[in-house]
């Protein structure tokens, strides 16, 4: 039982390791855009990226970081939603008025 216990808490502190390694590291930004997220999640991550990394990491970072996993996690789905539009054509694209 306290193998089991053992291992548990070390699969859970690779878990942390990993998710900070992926999601709280700076990351150099040389081309900044603005982005509009929700107050809500903006306090909630402002939050929890200060406490966590000691406001080492910015939460532009994090943000960053989420975004960069999520394409390159699901890059196959949207590669493939890409084509379907691009292959429609500008021929194919609404009308003015039924937009």
């Amino acid at each position: 039982m306290e193998q089991v216990k053992q291992s548990l808490q070390e699969t859970v502190s690779k878990e942390r390791e990993s998710y900070k390694s992926v999601f709280l590291k700076k990351r150099s930004v040389c081309n900044r855009q603005s982005v509009y997220i929700s107050g809500e999640i903006q306090k909630r991550i402002v939050q929890i990226v200060g406490v966590i990394t000691n406001k080492q990491v910015s939460i532009g970072n994090f943000i960053d970081n989420v975004l960069e996993e999520h394409l390159g996690a699901h890059n196959d789905v949207l590669s493939a939603l890409y084509r379907e539009e691009m292959q429609k054509g500008i021929f194919n694209q609404p009308k003015e008025k039924d937009i």
